[in-house]
Protein backbone atom coordinates (compact mmCIF):
# COMPACT_ATOMS: atom_id res chain seq x y z
CA UNK A 1 0.00 0.00 0.00
CA UNK A 2 3.10 2.19 0.64
CA UNK A 3 2.61 3.47 -3.28
CA UNK A 4 -0.83 4.30 -3.27
CA UNK A 5 0.34 8.16 -2.78
CA UNK A 6 1.24 7.73 -6.55
CA UNK A 7 -2.15 8.03 -7.69
CA UNK A 8 -3.84 9.64 -4.80
CA UNK A 9 -2.97 13.05 -5.85
CA UNK A 10 -5.64 12.06 -9.04
CA UNK A 11 -7.98 10.65 -6.66
CA UNK A 12 -8.43 13.93 -5.00
CA UNK A 13 -8.72 15.99 -7.72
CA UNK A 14 -11.67 14.19 -8.87
CA UNK A 15 -13.17 13.10 -5.69
CA UNK A 16 -16.45 15.14 -6.24
CA UNK A 17 -17.59 13.16 -9.61
CA UNK A 18 -16.32 9.98 -7.95
CA UNK A 19 -18.35 10.74 -5.47
CA UNK A 20 -21.07 11.09 -7.68
CA UNK A 21 -20.37 7.96 -9.33
CA UNK A 22 -20.30 5.68 -6.45
CA UNK A 23 -23.86 7.62 -5.43
CA UNK A 24 -25.16 6.73 -8.08
CA UNK A 25 -23.93 2.82 -8.20
CA UNK A 26 -25.17 2.36 -4.98
CA UNK A 27 -28.50 3.52 -5.57
CA UNK A 28 -28.58 1.31 -8.58
CA UNK A 29 -27.63 -1.33 -6.39
CA UNK A 30 -30.25 -0.25 -3.95
CA UNK A 31 -32.72 -0.26 -6.35
CA UNK A 32 -31.72 -3.93 -7.80
CA UNK A 33 -32.33 -4.93 -4.03
CA UNK A 34 -35.79 -3.74 -3.60
CA UNK A 35 -36.88 -6.03 -6.68
CA UNK A 36 -36.85 -9.27 -4.88
CA UNK A 37 -39.21 -7.92 -2.03
CA UNK A 38 -41.46 -6.67 -4.52
CA UNK A 39 -41.44 -10.18 -5.94
CA UNK A 40 -41.58 -11.64 -3.34
CA UNK A 41 -45.27 -9.65 -2.56
CA UNK A 42 -46.40 -10.57 -5.74
CA UNK A 43 -46.04 -14.27 -4.62
CA UNK A 44 -47.76 -14.49 -1.72
CA UNK A 45 -50.95 -12.58 -3.96
CA UNK A 46 -50.69 -15.27 -6.62
CA UNK A 47 -50.44 -17.75 -3.61
CA UNK A 48 -53.51 -16.34 -1.67
CA UNK A 49 -56.12 -17.01 -5.03
CA UNK A 50 -57.57 -13.76 -4.66
CA UNK A 51 -58.83 -11.48 -7.52
CA UNK A 52 -56.49 -8.24 -6.82
CA UNK A 53 -55.39 -8.08 -10.07
CA UNK A 54 -54.96 -3.66 -9.84
CA UNK A 55 -52.57 -4.16 -6.94
CA UNK A 56 -50.64 -6.65 -8.93
CA UNK A 57 -50.39 -4.43 -12.25
CA UNK A 58 -49.39 -1.32 -9.78
CA UNK A 59 -46.56 -4.13 -8.67
CA UNK A 60 -45.23 -4.65 -12.06
CA UNK A 61 -45.34 -1.15 -12.83
CA UNK A 62 -43.19 -0.73 -10.09
CA UNK A 63 -40.67 -3.12 -11.44
CA UNK A 64 -40.88 -1.49 -14.60
CA UNK A 65 -39.89 1.97 -12.99
CA UNK A 66 -37.27 0.56 -10.62
CA UNK A 67 -35.30 -1.69 -13.73
CA UNK A 68 -35.68 1.90 -15.76
CA UNK A 69 -34.41 3.86 -13.12
CA UNK A 70 -31.36 1.76 -12.36
CA UNK A 71 -30.51 1.70 -15.94
CA UNK A 72 -29.86 5.42 -15.98
CA UNK A 73 -28.23 5.30 -12.70
CA UNK A 74 -25.84 2.40 -14.57
CA UNK A 75 -25.06 4.58 -17.41
CA UNK A 76 -24.12 7.35 -14.93
CA UNK A 77 -21.86 5.70 -13.00
CA UNK A 78 -20.25 3.61 -15.38
CA UNK A 79 -19.56 6.86 -17.00
CA UNK A 80 -18.20 8.39 -14.13
CA UNK A 81 -16.39 5.67 -12.49
CA UNK A 82 -15.17 4.31 -15.21
CA UNK A 83 -14.16 7.54 -16.94
CA UNK A 84 -12.08 8.63 -14.02
CA UNK A 85 -10.15 5.02 -14.10
CA UNK A 86 -9.29 5.98 -18.21
CA UNK A 87 -8.31 9.79 -16.82
CA UNK A 88 -6.42 8.21 -14.51
CA UNK A 89 -4.45 5.93 -16.87
CA UNK A 90 -4.18 9.03 -19.17
CA UNK A 91 -1.94 10.55 -16.20
CA UNK A 92 -0.10 7.57 -15.50
CA UNK A 93 0.92 7.26 -19.10
CA UNK A 94 1.85 11.24 -19.03
CA UNK A 95 3.68 10.84 -15.96
CA UNK A 96 5.90 7.81 -16.77
CA UNK A 97 7.01 9.49 -20.31
CA UNK A 98 8.51 12.27 -18.30
CA UNK A 99 9.68 10.03 -16.22
CA UNK A 100 11.29 8.09 -18.76
CA UNK A 101 12.57 11.70 -20.80
CA UNK A 102 13.73 13.07 -17.37
CA UNK A 103 15.85 10.20 -16.10
CA UNK A 104 19.37 11.09 -16.87
CA UNK A 105 21.70 8.39 -18.94
CA UNK A 106 23.36 6.74 -15.90
CA UNK A 107 19.81 5.78 -14.84
CA UNK A 108 18.37 4.52 -18.34
CA UNK A 109 21.81 2.58 -19.29
CA UNK A 110 20.73 0.41 -15.20
CA UNK A 111 17.21 -0.49 -17.21
CA UNK A 112 15.89 -2.44 -20.28
CA UNK A 113 13.77 -1.34 -22.93
CA UNK A 114 11.58 -4.16 -22.91
CA UNK A 115 11.06 -3.61 -19.04
CA UNK A 116 9.97 0.08 -19.81
CA UNK A 117 7.48 -1.50 -22.52
CA UNK A 118 6.17 -3.86 -19.88
CA UNK A 119 5.31 -1.15 -17.42
CA UNK A 120 3.98 1.56 -20.15
CA UNK A 121 1.57 -1.80 -21.59
CA UNK A 122 0.75 -4.17 -18.93
CA UNK A 123 1.21 -2.16 -15.36
CA UNK A 124 -0.85 0.89 -16.22
CA UNK A 125 -3.74 -1.20 -17.49
CA UNK A 126 -3.60 -3.49 -14.45
CA UNK A 127 -3.67 -0.48 -12.30
CA UNK A 128 -6.69 0.98 -14.59
CA UNK A 129 -8.64 -2.04 -13.97
CA UNK A 130 -7.86 -1.77 -10.76
CA UNK A 131 -9.14 1.69 -10.15
CA UNK A 132 -12.02 0.93 -12.30
CA UNK A 133 -13.61 -2.34 -12.53
CA UNK A 134 -11.63 -3.24 -9.00
CA UNK A 135 -13.29 -0.45 -6.96
CA UNK A 136 -16.97 -0.74 -8.58
CA UNK A 137 -16.54 -4.94 -7.90
CA UNK A 138 -15.79 -3.48 -4.14
CA UNK A 139 -18.74 -1.37 -3.48
CA UNK A 140 -21.45 -3.15 -5.13
CA UNK A 141 -19.87 -5.79 -3.16
CA UNK A 142 -20.62 -3.76 -0.14
CA UNK A 143 -23.76 -2.63 -0.89
CA UNK A 144 -25.27 -5.38 -2.15
CA UNK A 145 -24.00 -7.55 0.85
CA UNK A 146 -25.54 -5.21 3.45
CA UNK A 147 -28.43 -4.61 1.83
CA UNK A 148 -29.03 -7.96 1.12
CA UNK A 149 -27.89 -9.21 4.41
CA UNK A 150 -30.18 -6.74 5.47
CA UNK A 151 -33.33 -8.01 3.52
CA UNK A 152 -32.65 -11.72 4.70
CA UNK A 153 -32.53 -11.00 8.65
CA UNK A 154 -36.01 -8.74 8.11
CA UNK A 155 -36.92 -12.13 6.84
CA UNK A 156 -36.21 -14.31 9.40
CA UNK A 157 -32.99 -14.45 11.47
CA UNK A 158 -32.30 -18.33 12.29
CA UNK A 159 -32.53 -18.93 8.56
CA UNK A 160 -29.89 -16.20 7.99
CA UNK A 161 -27.84 -17.31 10.34
CA UNK A 162 -27.71 -20.62 8.81
CA UNK A 163 -27.14 -19.33 5.61
CA UNK A 164 -23.92 -17.38 7.13
CA UNK A 165 -22.23 -20.47 8.34
CA UNK A 166 -19.60 -20.54 5.13
CA UNK A 167 -18.82 -16.84 5.23
CA UNK A 168 -15.85 -16.89 7.68
CA UNK A 169 -14.29 -19.35 5.22
CA UNK A 170 -14.62 -17.02 2.65
CA UNK A 171 -12.90 -14.30 4.62
CA UNK A 172 -10.02 -17.01 5.89
CA UNK A 173 -9.61 -18.27 2.17
CA UNK A 174 -9.56 -14.31 0.39
CA UNK A 175 -6.74 -13.38 3.43
CA UNK A 176 -4.27 -16.55 2.08
CA UNK A 177 -4.79 -16.76 -1.85
CA UNK A 178 -4.00 -12.89 -1.52
CA UNK A 179 -0.48 -12.45 -0.89
CA UNK A 180 0.24 -15.59 -3.25
CA UNK A 181 -1.79 -13.85 -5.84
CA UNK A 182 0.44 -10.70 -5.30
CA UNK A 183 3.84 -12.52 -5.33
CA UNK A 184 2.91 -13.99 -8.43
CA UNK A 185 1.75 -11.11 -10.18
CA UNK A 186 5.00 -9.33 -9.47
CA UNK A 187 7.43 -12.05 -10.60
CA UNK A 188 5.13 -12.76 -13.97
CA UNK A 189 5.12 -8.59 -14.39
CA UNK A 190 9.07 -8.77 -14.75
CA UNK A 191 9.70 -12.07 -16.59
CA UNK A 192 7.04 -10.38 -19.16
CA UNK A 193 9.91 -7.22 -19.12
CA UNK A 194 12.39 -9.52 -19.78
CA UNK A 195 10.73 -11.10 -22.37
CA UNK A 196 10.04 -8.00 -24.53
CA UNK A 197 13.03 -6.32 -24.13
CA UNK A 198 14.72 -10.07 -25.54
CA UNK A 199 11.90 -10.15 -28.72
CA UNK A 200 12.91 -5.95 -29.28
CA UNK A 201 16.74 -6.73 -29.33
CA UNK A 202 16.47 -9.63 -31.66
CA UNK A 203 13.85 -7.29 -33.89
CA UNK A 204 16.61 -4.52 -33.69
CA UNK A 205 19.33 -6.47 -34.56
CA UNK A 206 17.62 -9.27 -36.96
CA UNK A 207 20.59 -8.24 -39.91
CA UNK A 208 22.81 -9.85 -37.65
CA UNK A 209 21.10 -13.13 -36.52
CA UNK A 210 20.22 -13.67 -40.43
CA UNK A 211 23.54 -12.79 -41.62
CA UNK A 212 25.44 -15.31 -38.99
CA UNK A 213 22.34 -18.15 -39.31
CA UNK A 214 21.83 -17.35 -36.17
CA UNK A 215 18.00 -18.43 -36.18
CA UNK A 216 17.90 -21.14 -34.06
CA UNK A 217 19.88 -19.88 -30.90
CA UNK A 218 17.26 -16.58 -31.38
CA UNK A 219 14.52 -19.00 -30.65
CA UNK A 220 16.10 -20.96 -28.20
CA UNK A 221 16.69 -17.81 -26.58
CA UNK A 222 12.68 -16.47 -26.77
CA UNK A 223 11.49 -20.08 -26.48
CA UNK A 224 13.39 -20.26 -22.68
CA UNK A 225 12.35 -17.35 -21.34
CA UNK A 226 8.62 -17.41 -22.67
CA UNK A 227 8.75 -20.96 -20.83
CA UNK A 228 9.44 -19.45 -17.56
CA UNK A 229 6.56 -16.58 -18.73
CA UNK A 230 4.40 -19.90 -19.27
CA UNK A 231 4.86 -21.69 -16.25
CA UNK A 232 4.85 -18.22 -13.86
CA UNK A 233 1.15 -17.42 -15.69
CA UNK A 234 0.37 -20.92 -15.25
CA UNK A 235 1.31 -21.21 -11.58
CA UNK A 236 -0.61 -17.72 -11.36
CA UNK A 237 -3.68 -19.17 -12.97
CA UNK A 238 -3.39 -22.19 -10.74
CA UNK A 239 -4.37 -20.19 -7.77
CA UNK A 240 -6.28 -18.31 -8.91
CA UNK A 241 -8.16 -21.13 -10.56
CA UNK A 242 -8.26 -22.90 -7.06
CA UNK A 243 -9.83 -19.58 -5.63
CA UNK A 244 -12.59 -18.91 -7.33
CA UNK A 245 -14.33 -22.56 -7.43
CA UNK A 246 -13.47 -22.48 -3.65
CA UNK A 247 -15.70 -19.43 -3.39
CA UNK A 248 -18.33 -20.80 -5.40
CA UNK A 249 -18.20 -23.98 -3.38
CA UNK A 250 -18.78 -22.11 0.21
CA UNK A 251 -21.66 -19.81 -1.89
CA UNK A 252 -23.56 -22.72 -3.00
CA UNK A 253 -22.71 -24.49 0.56
CA UNK A 254 -25.20 -21.73 2.03
CA UNK A 255 -27.76 -21.76 -0.90
CA UNK A 256 -27.85 -25.42 -0.24
CA UNK A 257 -28.45 -24.76 3.71
CA UNK A 258 -30.73 -22.00 2.84
CA UNK A 259 -32.88 -24.38 0.72
CA UNK A 260 -33.18 -27.48 3.21
CA UNK A 261 -33.90 -25.18 6.14
CA UNK A 262 -35.65 -22.63 4.35
CA UNK A 263 -37.78 -25.23 2.54
CA UNK A 264 -38.82 -27.06 5.84
CA UNK A 265 -39.75 -23.82 7.25
CA UNK A 266 -42.55 -22.75 4.29
CA UNK A 267 -43.62 -26.32 4.30
CA UNK A 268 -44.44 -26.33 8.35
CA UNK A 269 -46.06 -22.34 7.45
CA UNK A 270 -43.10 -20.44 9.65
CA UNK A 271 -42.06 -18.13 6.67
CA UNK A 272 -44.76 -17.44 3.84
CA UNK A 273 -43.83 -18.63 0.25
CA UNK A 274 -43.36 -15.39 -1.05
CA UNK A 275 -40.68 -14.47 2.04
CA UNK A 276 -38.76 -17.53 1.40
CA UNK A 277 -38.56 -16.65 -2.72
CA UNK A 278 -37.32 -13.28 -1.84
CA UNK A 279 -34.69 -14.89 0.50
CA UNK A 280 -33.43 -16.98 -2.02
CA UNK A 281 -33.44 -13.80 -4.22
CA UNK A 282 -31.01 -12.22 -1.78
CA UNK A 283 -29.23 -14.97 -0.87
CA UNK A 284 -28.10 -15.67 -4.91
CA UNK A 285 -27.48 -11.82 -4.71
CA UNK A 286 -25.02 -12.42 -1.44
CA UNK A 287 -23.36 -14.78 -3.99
CA UNK A 288 -22.02 -12.24 -6.12
CA UNK A 289 -20.50 -10.16 -3.60
CA UNK A 290 -18.52 -12.85 -2.01
CA UNK A 291 -16.99 -13.34 -5.32
CA UNK A 292 -16.84 -9.92 -5.96
CA UNK A 293 -15.10 -9.54 -3.01
CA UNK A 294 -12.64 -12.14 -3.89
CA UNK A 295 -12.22 -10.69 -7.32
CA UNK A 296 -11.56 -7.46 -6.51
CA UNK A 297 -8.84 -8.79 -4.05
CA UNK A 298 -6.67 -10.37 -6.70
CA UNK A 299 -7.77 -7.37 -9.32
CA UNK A 300 -6.68 -5.02 -6.09
CA UNK A 301 -3.63 -6.87 -5.90
CA UNK A 302 -2.29 -7.20 -9.37
CA UNK A 303 -2.92 -3.07 -9.24
CA UNK A 304 -1.02 -2.83 -6.21
CA UNK A 305 2.01 -5.00 -7.99
CA UNK A 306 2.03 -2.69 -11.10
CA UNK A 307 2.18 0.37 -9.00
CA UNK A 308 5.05 -1.06 -7.10
CA UNK A 309 7.01 -1.44 -10.49
CA UNK A 310 6.20 1.65 -11.83
CA UNK A 311 7.51 3.28 -8.45
CA UNK A 312 10.66 2.57 -9.79
CA UNK A 313 10.48 4.62 -12.29
CA UNK A 314 7.91 7.62 -10.78
CA UNK A 315 9.68 7.94 -7.69
CA UNK A 316 13.40 7.05 -9.10
CA UNK A 317 15.31 9.27 -6.53
CA UNK A 318 18.23 10.72 -8.87
CA UNK A 319 20.99 13.45 -7.21
CA UNK A 320 19.25 16.86 -8.08
CA UNK A 321 22.47 18.90 -9.94
CA UNK A 322 20.41 21.57 -11.94
CA UNK A 323 18.26 24.14 -10.36
CA UNK A 324 14.66 24.80 -12.02
CA UNK A 325 15.21 28.34 -13.25
CA UNK A 326 18.55 30.77 -13.26
CA UNK A 327 18.79 34.72 -13.10
CA UNK A 328 21.45 35.39 -15.54
CA UNK A 329 20.89 34.99 -19.71
CA UNK A 330 21.07 33.02 -21.98
CA UNK A 331 24.57 33.75 -24.15
CA UNK A 332 23.61 35.53 -27.93
CA UNK A 333 26.73 34.50 -29.55
CA UNK A 334 29.83 32.31 -29.11
CA UNK A 335 31.24 30.85 -25.48
CA UNK A 336 33.78 29.28 -23.86
CA UNK A 337 33.24 26.24 -22.11
CA UNK A 338 35.88 25.37 -19.75
CA UNK A 339 36.68 21.77 -17.81
CA UNK A 340 38.43 22.52 -14.24
CA UNK A 341 39.59 19.11 -12.46
CA UNK A 342 37.27 17.41 -13.64
CA UNK A 343 36.74 13.60 -13.00
CA UNK A 344 34.42 10.88 -14.20
CA UNK A 345 33.82 7.30 -13.22
CA UNK A 346 30.77 4.75 -14.18
CA UNK A 347 29.54 3.19 -11.25
CA UNK A 348 30.46 -0.64 -12.20
CA UNK A 349 33.94 0.00 -13.22
CA UNK A 350 37.12 0.12 -10.80
CA UNK A 351 39.10 3.07 -12.60
CA UNK A 352 37.98 6.43 -13.34
CA UNK A 353 37.48 7.18 -17.06
CA UNK A 354 39.83 10.41 -16.64
CA UNK A 355 41.00 12.32 -13.19
CA UNK A 356 41.41 15.84 -13.15
CA UNK A 357 41.02 17.13 -16.68
CA UNK A 358 41.58 20.40 -17.80
CA UNK A 359 40.40 21.57 -20.91
CA UNK A 360 39.40 24.34 -22.65
CA UNK A 361 36.75 24.65 -25.87
CA UNK A 362 37.44 28.31 -27.01
CA UNK A 363 34.80 30.51 -28.13
CA UNK A 364 33.55 31.28 -31.44
CA UNK A 365 36.19 28.49 -32.88
CA UNK A 366 36.19 24.19 -33.80
CA UNK A 367 37.94 22.27 -30.99
CA UNK A 368 38.64 18.52 -31.79
CA UNK A 369 39.29 16.02 -29.38
CA UNK A 370 41.20 12.68 -30.52
CA UNK A 371 42.50 9.58 -29.00
CA UNK A 372 42.77 6.05 -28.75
CA UNK A 373 39.02 4.18 -28.44
CA UNK A 374 37.96 3.71 -25.34
CA UNK A 375 39.75 6.72 -23.80
CA UNK A 376 36.68 8.36 -22.72
CA UNK A 377 36.09 11.36 -25.62
CA UNK A 378 32.55 9.76 -26.02
CA UNK A 379 32.48 10.27 -22.24
CA UNK A 380 33.46 14.18 -22.41
CA UNK A 381 30.93 14.47 -24.98
CA UNK A 382 28.19 13.76 -22.41
CA UNK A 383 29.30 15.89 -19.98
CA UNK A 384 29.20 19.29 -21.60
CA UNK A 385 24.98 19.11 -21.96
CA UNK A 386 24.96 17.12 -18.51
CA UNK A 387 23.90 14.13 -20.50
CA UNK A 388 26.47 12.57 -17.31
CA UNK A 389 27.18 14.11 -14.34
CA UNK A 390 30.90 14.73 -13.16
CA UNK A 391 32.09 12.67 -10.41
CA UNK A 392 34.34 16.07 -9.34
CA UNK A 393 35.38 19.21 -10.39
CA UNK A 394 33.45 21.78 -12.42
CA UNK A 395 32.36 22.41 -15.91
CA UNK A 396 31.75 25.91 -16.29
CA UNK A 397 29.99 27.14 -20.12
CA UNK A 398 30.07 30.62 -20.48
CA UNK A 399 31.81 31.06 -17.64
CA UNK A 400 28.79 29.68 -15.16
CA UNK A 401 29.34 26.11 -14.17
CA UNK A 402 26.84 23.41 -15.69
CA UNK A 403 25.33 22.63 -12.17
CA UNK A 404 23.95 26.10 -12.01
CA UNK A 405 22.41 26.29 -14.97
CA UNK A 406 18.77 24.85 -15.22
CA UNK A 407 19.02 21.64 -17.58
CA UNK A 408 16.33 22.58 -20.32
CA UNK A 409 18.42 26.49 -20.94
CA UNK A 410 21.84 24.36 -20.66
CA UNK A 411 20.61 21.88 -23.30
CA UNK A 412 19.21 24.20 -25.35
CA UNK A 413 22.53 25.92 -26.31
CA UNK A 414 23.69 22.51 -27.95
CA UNK A 415 23.18 20.22 -30.89
CA UNK A 416 24.55 16.88 -30.13
CA UNK A 417 25.24 14.35 -32.69
CA UNK A 418 26.53 10.97 -31.75
CA UNK A 419 28.38 8.18 -33.36
CA UNK A 420 24.93 5.64 -33.71
CA UNK A 421 23.11 9.10 -35.13
CA UNK A 422 19.77 7.68 -33.74
CA UNK A 423 16.92 7.62 -36.66
CA UNK A 424 13.09 7.50 -35.74
CA UNK A 425 11.06 5.58 -37.85
CA UNK A 426 8.78 7.56 -40.07
CA UNK A 427 10.05 9.50 -43.16
CA UNK A 428 12.94 11.40 -44.41
CA UNK A 429 11.14 14.94 -43.43
CA UNK A 430 9.77 13.71 -40.36
CA UNK A 431 13.59 12.79 -39.12
CA UNK A 432 15.13 16.17 -40.80
CA UNK A 433 12.49 18.26 -39.18
CA UNK A 434 13.02 16.63 -35.85
CA UNK A 435 13.01 19.66 -32.92
CA UNK A 436 12.03 21.97 -35.80
CA UNK A 437 8.64 21.01 -37.11
CA UNK A 438 7.99 24.10 -38.74
CA UNK A 439 11.21 24.29 -41.17
CA UNK A 440 10.59 24.37 -44.72
CA UNK A 441 11.54 22.44 -47.58
CA UNK A 442 13.92 25.04 -48.57
CA UNK A 443 15.33 25.29 -44.86
CA UNK A 444 15.57 21.60 -44.88
CA UNK A 445 17.14 20.94 -48.48
CA UNK A 446 19.96 23.19 -47.38
CA UNK A 447 20.69 20.96 -44.30
CA UNK A 448 20.58 17.95 -46.25
CA UNK A 449 23.28 19.66 -48.72
CA UNK A 450 25.97 20.78 -46.38
CA UNK A 451 25.51 17.06 -44.35
CA UNK A 452 25.94 15.45 -48.47
CA UNK A 453 22.90 13.97 -47.56
CA UNK A 454 21.18 12.79 -51.16
CA UNK A 455 17.10 13.61 -51.27
CA UNK A 456 16.78 13.15 -54.74
CA UNK A 457 14.21 10.86 -56.39
CA UNK A 458 16.64 9.02 -57.56
CA UNK A 459 17.77 7.29 -54.61
CA UNK A 460 14.38 7.99 -52.28
CA UNK A 461 11.67 7.67 -54.62
CA UNK A 462 9.02 9.92 -52.81
CA UNK A 463 11.81 12.43 -51.68
CA UNK A 464 11.60 13.53 -48.54
CA UNK A 465 8.57 11.71 -47.64
CA UNK A 466 10.19 8.65 -47.91
CA UNK A 467 9.31 6.10 -45.46
CA UNK A 468 12.85 5.25 -43.96
CA UNK A 469 11.83 2.05 -42.11
CA UNK A 470 12.42 1.40 -38.20
CA UNK A 471 15.80 3.58 -36.65
CA UNK A 472 16.43 4.11 -40.65
CA UNK A 473 16.04 0.10 -41.76
CA UNK A 474 16.68 1.04 -45.38
CA UNK A 475 19.66 3.67 -45.02
CA UNK A 476 23.50 2.99 -45.11
CA UNK A 477 25.41 3.89 -41.86
CA UNK A 478 27.34 6.97 -44.05
CA UNK A 479 23.26 8.19 -44.57
CA UNK A 480 21.86 7.74 -41.09
CA UNK A 481 25.32 10.23 -39.84
CA UNK A 482 24.56 12.27 -42.87
CA UNK A 483 20.88 12.32 -41.56
CA UNK A 484 21.35 12.66 -38.34
CA UNK A 485 23.83 15.75 -38.83
CA UNK A 486 21.86 17.52 -40.97
CA UNK A 487 18.93 17.42 -38.39
CA UNK A 488 21.29 19.20 -36.00
CA UNK A 489 22.36 21.74 -38.86
CA UNK A 490 18.78 22.71 -39.20
CA UNK A 491 18.30 23.08 -35.72
CA UNK A 492 21.51 26.11 -36.23
CA UNK A 493 22.58 25.65 -32.54
CA UNK A 494 24.84 27.71 -30.90
CA UNK A 495 27.37 25.21 -29.80
CA UNK A 496 27.34 22.05 -32.19
CA UNK A 497 29.30 18.35 -30.66
CA UNK A 498 30.21 16.01 -33.14
CA UNK A 499 31.03 12.47 -31.74
CA UNK A 500 32.81 10.68 -34.18
CA UNK A 501 29.47 11.87 -36.28
CA UNK A 502 31.06 11.14 -39.50
CA UNK A 503 33.20 7.17 -38.87
CA UNK A 504 30.69 5.41 -41.32
CA UNK A 505 31.03 8.19 -44.38
CA UNK A 506 34.01 8.16 -46.79
CA UNK A 507 37.32 10.44 -46.69
CA UNK A 508 36.15 11.76 -49.82
CA UNK A 509 32.36 12.64 -48.76
CA UNK A 510 33.96 13.66 -45.50
CA UNK A 511 35.86 16.51 -46.60
CA UNK A 512 33.30 17.79 -48.98
CA UNK A 513 30.88 17.58 -45.91
CA UNK A 514 33.80 19.83 -43.52
CA UNK A 515 34.01 21.85 -46.47
CA UNK A 516 31.04 23.41 -45.96
CA UNK A 517 30.34 23.20 -42.48
CA UNK A 518 33.31 24.83 -41.29
CA UNK A 519 32.14 28.21 -42.92
CA UNK A 520 28.49 27.86 -41.63
CA UNK A 521 29.82 27.12 -37.83
CA UNK A 522 32.49 29.90 -38.10
CA UNK A 523 31.75 32.20 -34.78
CA UNK A 524 30.32 29.65 -33.50
CA UNK A 525 31.53 26.77 -31.00
CA UNK A 526 31.88 23.45 -32.25
CA UNK A 527 33.20 20.12 -30.95
CA UNK A 528 34.63 17.81 -32.94
CA UNK A 529 35.55 13.95 -31.62
CA UNK A 530 37.03 11.83 -34.33
CA UNK A 531 39.97 9.13 -35.51
CA UNK A 532 40.66 10.51 -38.95
CA UNK A 533 43.31 13.31 -39.54
CA UNK A 534 40.54 15.12 -42.12
CA UNK A 535 38.09 16.20 -39.45
CA UNK A 536 40.93 16.88 -36.81
CA UNK A 537 42.94 19.13 -39.48
CA UNK A 538 39.59 21.32 -39.88
CA UNK A 539 40.17 22.41 -36.34
CA UNK A 540 41.85 25.42 -34.81
CA UNK A 541 42.92 23.53 -31.79
CA UNK A 542 43.27 19.70 -31.18
CA UNK A 543 43.49 17.99 -27.55
CA UNK A 544 44.65 14.44 -27.67
CA UNK A 545 43.14 12.41 -24.74
CA UNK A 546 44.94 9.58 -23.27
CA UNK A 547 45.64 7.68 -20.50
CA UNK A 548 42.63 9.18 -18.37
CA UNK A 549 44.52 12.62 -19.26
CA UNK A 550 45.04 15.24 -21.69
CA UNK A 551 48.22 14.49 -23.22
CA UNK A 552 49.01 17.36 -25.94
CA UNK A 553 47.27 19.90 -27.15
CA UNK A 554 47.81 22.57 -29.71
CA UNK A 555 47.37 23.43 -33.28
CA UNK A 556 47.13 20.82 -35.55
CA UNK A 557 50.15 21.46 -38.02
CA UNK A 558 52.02 21.67 -35.20
CA UNK A 559 51.59 18.10 -33.26
CA UNK A 560 51.52 16.02 -36.22
CA UNK A 561 55.24 17.24 -36.77
CA UNK A 562 55.69 15.64 -32.47
CA UNK A 563 56.12 12.52 -31.67
CA UNK A 564 52.95 12.08 -29.93
CA UNK A 565 49.15 9.91 -30.63
CA UNK A 566 48.54 12.83 -33.96
CA UNK A 567 51.60 11.91 -35.62
CA UNK A 568 51.31 8.29 -35.26
CA UNK A 569 47.62 8.23 -36.89
CA UNK A 570 48.56 10.83 -39.44
CA UNK A 571 51.53 8.58 -40.60
CA UNK A 572 48.91 5.82 -40.33
CA UNK A 573 46.36 8.02 -42.63
CA UNK A 574 49.03 8.40 -44.96
CA UNK A 575 49.88 4.88 -45.25
CA UNK A 576 46.26 3.65 -45.86
CA UNK A 577 46.34 6.85 -49.08
CA UNK A 578 49.34 5.22 -50.35
CA UNK A 579 48.15 1.68 -49.85
CA UNK A 580 44.72 2.74 -51.70
CA UNK A 581 46.57 4.63 -54.55
CA UNK A 582 48.60 0.97 -55.26
CA UNK A 583 45.79 -1.15 -55.25
CA UNK A 584 43.83 1.48 -57.30
CA UNK A 585 47.02 1.36 -60.02
CA UNK A 586 47.35 -2.46 -59.50
CA UNK A 587 43.72 -2.67 -60.81
CA UNK A 588 44.63 -0.30 -63.39
CA UNK A 589 47.36 -2.53 -64.57
CA UNK A 590 45.68 -5.95 -64.57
Amino acid sequence: MGNIDLIKPYFLKSAPLLILGFLALSLCDLGQMVIPRIVGYIFDLLASFENRSAELWRLLAVILGLAVFVALLRYLWRHLIYGFSRGLEKDLRRRLEDGFLGRSLSWHQRQSTGDMMALATNDIESVRIAVGFGLVSLVDAMVLGITAVSFMVSIDLTLSLWAFLPMPLITVLTALFGKSIYRRMLETQDIFGRLTEIVREQLSGFKVIRAMALESLAQAEVSKVGTIYLKKNVQMAIVIGCFFPLMAMFTNLAVALALYIGGKATILGSISPGDFVAFITYLTLLSWPMLALGMTFGLIQEGLASLNRLSRVLKAQEPQHHPKTADFPDPQDGFEIRFEKVSFQYPARDEPVFADLDLTLAEGAITAVAGPTGCGKSTLAALIPALLEPTKGTILVNGVPTTKWPLDRLRGLFGYVPQDGHIFTGTMRQNLSFGRFGATDEEIEKAAQISALPIDLNVFPQGLDTLIGERGLTLSGGQRQRLALARAILLDPPFLILDDTLSAVDAEVEEIILSRLVPLRRGRGTLIISHRVTSLSKAANVAVLENGRISETGLFEELIKSDGYLSRIAALARLGAEGYGLRRGWARIN
